[in-house]
């Protein structure tokens, strides 16, 4: 059980504290602020499933806010949506592998930058395009440590696939 942080007492606010902080590293990555909150509430709620009123009467959200956002969680791999039988509403939960997919995903795209990037220095002439090859050396690099990192956990039997291969230039 969690301990306040000067008091040595059970802390009963430790899950709304831990929800508010995700949602205001939200606002340093550009991400919606409301969608940081329901994966961090997905992350410590009980029970884990939770239907779009249970996540809304938890995080004082509106029905919008919170369809929003699980449809993008859900999209990006982070949630699954589940059903019970005799239950007609949906209930979401942190799919299992869900942070290896999103990961996947970013991997996903800096190869997509990569390969354009490619693409426009191939196309360039020779003259002084280091900006343009400043950002395929970066996205090349995070690719290849990511997909690294994404391989070896996947080879100890954390995660759940093989790490993505880096997208061939073409």
């Amino acid at each position: 059980m969690s301990t306040g942080p000067a008091r040595g007492r059970p802390d009963p606010d430790w899950r709304m504290r831990f929800v508010e902080e995700l949602g205001l590293i939200a606002l340093d990555v550009g991400t919606p602020r409301a969608m940081v909150r329901v994966l961090g509430w997905l992350v410590i709620c009980e029970p884990p499933e939770q239907s779009a009123a249970d996540i809304q009467a938890g995080l004082k959200l509106s029905a919008g806010t919170v369809s929003a956002a699980t449809r993008v969680l859900a999209g990006i791999g982070y949630l699954e949506r589940i059903g019970y039988p005799g239950d007609r509403r949906i209930y979401y939960r942190i799919r299992p592998g869900g942070w290896d997919r999103a990961l996947e995903a970013r991997l996903h795209t800096l190869a997509q930058l990569r390969e354009i990037a490619d693409r426009a220095l191939a196309s360039a002439d020779s003259q002084g395009h280091e900006r343009l090859q400043d950002m395929r050396d970066v996205c090349a690099w995070f690719e290849d440590e990511i997909g690294g990192l994404l391989a070896r956990r996947a080879a100890r039997g954390d995660g759940i696939t093989a790490a993505p291969q880096r997208i061939p230039a073409r």
